[in-house]
């Protein structure tokens, strides 16, 4: 009985030498982990920020839909808007979207013109965006209405004034924001027949495309703005392929329909999500590569640090190696007192690294607005590294305090 209970009570003596050391020297101990904390704090801080602004980069582009080509009108200076006429282009109008609609492989096509014109009974801090846009616009840009109706193919072809609103534009109209309610823009009365969900783009000011706020925004049927809006220029057209496969290959006919038709004016620019999304995980990786390669050179820093105390501490404890050799203690039992040390610092720089990169992660990911990606998956690597460390860096100094000859270890000093 008492030899099986003497493995662990060896092993339990062995943890409590190591401690006991380690809080002999503790000043030594703190300094020799830093760098085994920043190494944790750079992996959370590549898992959990990395990881949640790359979701949120390819959410904003999923939004625009993989299977769509976006066509937005450029915004030109004065004398490059003279340019493109002169040559003979109108812009962006709906003659494109019809040439367009010949394509083989589309399906639909959404069209978008953005509206100057004054909202009544608004508070001059709130500006929201005045679209006219066509009957299936919302329904390509996965726009669901909360309340209400959406606008109808009817209200385009019988140019209604009718409008929905954005969720966060109709919640503080509060009774007016609501279906029945009324809007006046320039000198008609448009009535609100749908308010639509609220999206919650976040904050990320890097996004690779910009993205249109319909939280904010009024959206009238394509044509009801003659009333207020002269002009057949758009803003926008959105081709749906039906397969993001067939995308690739759309995309050179439509620049090549587009340059005819505009006479080469450079006045129109083609925004592909698909490719866009592809840009946006390779640029991630790359990044992901510079935060491991940063990860991992702080905790071979750390690790180098640690093996440096180790070894020391080997030299100033010779004599207390050959005493307990002597007392009956063996190779293996004075290699794993040492081990244990080592892995004891890694230990305690792991979870002081946890507690300061959980902080830093959730701190940064308040301030950009960007979700924070922490969990049990993402903590359990940076400690399980931690620890690695310990073990690839306090093998040498251990080994080496077990190799000491006994006699000439008690004889040292």
């Amino acid at each position: 009985m008492t030899e099986r209970r003497l493995p662990f009570r060896t092993q339990r003596a062995d943890l409590d030498f190591a401690l006991q050391s380690l809080w002999r020297h503790r000043m030594r101990s703190g300094l020799s982990m830093l760098g085994i904390v920043f190494g944790v704090l750079s992996v959370l801080v590549l898992i959990g920020i990395g990881e949640g602004a790359k979701r949120e980069t390819l959410a904003q582009i999923e939004r625009l839909g993989t299977r769509n080509i976006l066509v937005r009108a450029a915004d030109l200076a004065p004398e490059q808007l003279q340019a493109a006429r002169l040559r003979g282009s109108r812009g962006l109008i709906p003659d494109d979207a019809q040439r367009l609609r010949q394509l083989p492989g589309v399906v639909r096509i959404a069209q978008l013109r953005e509206i100057k014109a004054a909202i009544h009974g608004l508070s001059r801090e709130r500006v929201p965006a005045l679209n006219a846009v066509s009957a299936d616009y919302a329904d390509l840009q996965r726009l669901e209405v909360q309340a209400g109706r959406p606008l109808l193919p009817s209200d385009q072809t019988e140019r209604r004034l009718v409008c929905l609103l954005g969720g966060a534009l109709a919640a503080d109209l509060g009774r007016d924001g609501r279906p029945g309610g009324t809007l006046r823009i320039g000198h008609d009365i448009c009535r609100v027949v749908g308010v639509l969900r609220r999206q919650d783009l976040g904050r990320n000011a890097a996004a690779p495309v910009a993205m249109r706020d319909f939280d904010q925004a009024v959206l009238l049927p394509l044509g009801a703005d003659a009333a207020f809006a002269g002009g057949e220029t758009l803003s926008e057209l959105i081709l749906d392929m039906g397969d993001s496969d067939k995308v690739p290959a759309s995309v050179a006919l439509v620049k090549r329909l587009l340059d005819i038709a505009h006479n080469g004016a450079a006045d129109y620019v083609l925004v592909v999500p698909r490719e866009l999304m592809r840009q946006a995980s390779q640029t991630r990786r790359t990044f992901d590569l510079l935060l491991a390669g940063v990860a991992l050179l702080s905790l071979v820093v750390g690790g180098v640090g640690i093996m440096n105390i180790m070894l020391v501490s080997v030299t100033e404890r010779t004599r207390e190696i050959g005493l307990r050799r002597a007392l009956g203690a063996r190779r293996s039992d004075i290699a794993r007192q040492f081990l244990s040390e080592a892995m004891l610092l890694t230990a305690a720089g792991g979870l002081l690294g946890i507690l300061i990169g959980t902080a830093v992660v959730l701190g940064i990911a308040y301030g950009a607005g960007w979700p924070a990606v922490l969990s049990v998956w993402t903590i359990l690597p940076a400690f399980s590294l931690s620890l690695l460390t310990g073990l690839a860096f306090g093998a040498y100094p251990a080994l080496r305090a077990a190799r000491l000859d006994p006699i000439l270890a008690l004889r040292h000093g």
